[in-house]
């Protein structure tokens, strides 16, 4: 992706792309950097497959309100001292970010057999690894999605993206120890005191002190207001692949959309570059701890 001005962004490059054919959204890579360091950007996805759009009974502007806003663009900026991986395919269509089994059985016609499915908060509120709902509130669709819907996406978007995602952590553990820094944004509102930076380490589970600590310090010295683990401690990857005892340190970082983005028009505002430079001088910093002390 090219670089863009501060002051006046393509703005083509926030656009959702439709994805027309029997072609599915992938995931991007980047792996020049730091092998060590893994980053994960996966609700940034904005590759709408027609059929989707079609089975919807969303218009694009709604389903395009739970990405994580255009946090591609701000990882793909400049080369990251690290390696990437951000999916292409929206959230709405498929969240990575959730286990396998978290489906709800009532939004198919029909499942394979041997597809066993768990009841959780996420699945409640619609929000299992295929959702069917916006939030909590809307209904994606009126009518059943079909066995082959559910195949084709978990087949061509959800395993692939974790198939690569654990390739990349058993490479970075062949160099010694590891992070993944699983990188989302929230909503403006969804903390009452307007915290820019919530960090989460599942309270203490999914990485070693030194990097929970380093994150905090790190953007608080930047002029931030960062808090712990609330109210956001970290999902399913953070909880899947945060295994410090087995040399992978996990946290998850969500950024307050209205320090780099128009929310109601997913615009990136001018100080977008600003934001990504202060994500990429943390990246280089956990790179450089990574090659210095914490082997």
């Amino acid at each position: 992706m090219s670089q863009h001005d501060a002051t006046s962004p393509d703005e083509t490059i926030s656009e959702a792309i439709r994805i027309r054919g029997g072609d599915l959204p992938g995931h991007i890579l980047h792996q020049d950097g730091n092998p060590r360091l893994v980053i994960s950007s996966p609700h940034s996805g904005r590759h709408y497959p027609d059929d989707f759009l079609n089975t919807s009974c969303r218009s694009l502007a709604e389903l395009r309100q739970v990405e994580d806003g255009l946090l591609d663009i701000l990882l793909s900026r400049a080369p990251l001292d690290g390696v990437l991986i951000a999916a292409e395919f929206p959230r709405s269509f498929v969240d990575v970010n959730r286990h396998a089994d978290e489906l709800d059985p009532d939004m198919f016609s029909s499942l394979p057999q041997d597809i066993s499915t768990k009841e959780t908060r996420y699945t409640r509120s619609g929000l299992g690894v295929i959702p069917s709902r916006l939030g909590q509130h809307l209904p994606i669709y009126d009518r059943l999605l079909s066995q082959e819907d559910y195949l084709s996406r978990m087949k061509g978007c959800y395993y692939p993206y974790h198939e690569n995602l654990a390739a990349m952590l058993e490479t970075a553990k062949r160099h010694g120890s590891a992070v993944l820094l699983d990188i989302h944004s929230m909503p403006s509102d969804a903390s009452k005191k307007q915290t820019d930076i919530v960090i989460g380490d599942l309270h203490g589970q999914s990485a070693k002190p030194w990097l929970t600590h380093l994150a905090q310090e790190f953007f608080a010295k930047a002029g931030f207001d960062v808090r712990l683990n609330t109210p956001f401690a970290g999902g399913y990857i953070t909880r899947h692949y945060g295994r410090p005892d087995q040399g992978v340190s996990a946290i998850q970082i969500e950024i307050n959309r209205r320090l780099y983005m128009d929310e109601q028009h997913i615009r990136l505002r001018p100080r977008w570059v600003e934001m990504s430079k202060t994500l990429e001088q943390f990246i280089q910093l956990v790179s450089q701890r990574l090659h210095q002390s914490h082997p």
